[in-house]
């Protein structure tokens, strides 16, 4: 089997003002087949601000449910963080899946499906900051 859409994606290229609270960006879909996934997440710090968590989350049933797959947590000051992800990783304890909970810089392995999406809360007010999330899936 040949994954339909392989290639690079943007999951969220967001201007972060005032604190938001679980905002769902715009899922990508038709990764039918996905077999992997490497994430970068990069945080551009201007100043303000407390906290920002991204979430990235997959659904196995078109939307009805998100999972999280991945987090990155930043605070003050600018960074980029990267993980891989396979969907052949065996996951042979059941998985209790989260919605915008899963714990800071922590990533489920294993769990890939085809629409995929970032899940944002922040604390405090940031000006001039820049949070962005790109996805290279094949």
């Amino acid at each position: 089997n040949e994954m339909l859409n392989p290639g690079d994606y943007s999951l969220c290229d967001l201007s972060i003002t005032t604190a938001l609270s679980g905002v769902a960006q715009t899922p990508i879909q038709n990764l039918d087949g996905i077999l992997a996934a490497t994430i970068e997440a990069r945080f551009a710090y201007g100043n303000g601000g407390t906290t920002a968590k991204a979430w990235v989350q997959v659904s196995p049933d078109d939307g009805t449910t998100w999972i999280d797959v991945a987090n990155f947590a930043f605070t003050t000051s600018s960074a980029t963080k990267i993980v891989n992800m396979s969907g052949l990783t065996p996951v042979t304890t059941a998985i209790t899946p989260t919605d915008g909970a899963m714990a800071d810089n922590t990533v489920q392995d294993g769990i890939l499906a085809s629409l995929m999406r970032v899940k944002v809360t922040t604390t405090g007010t940031y000006s001039n900051t820049i949070l962005s999330v790109k996805v290279s899936v094949r």
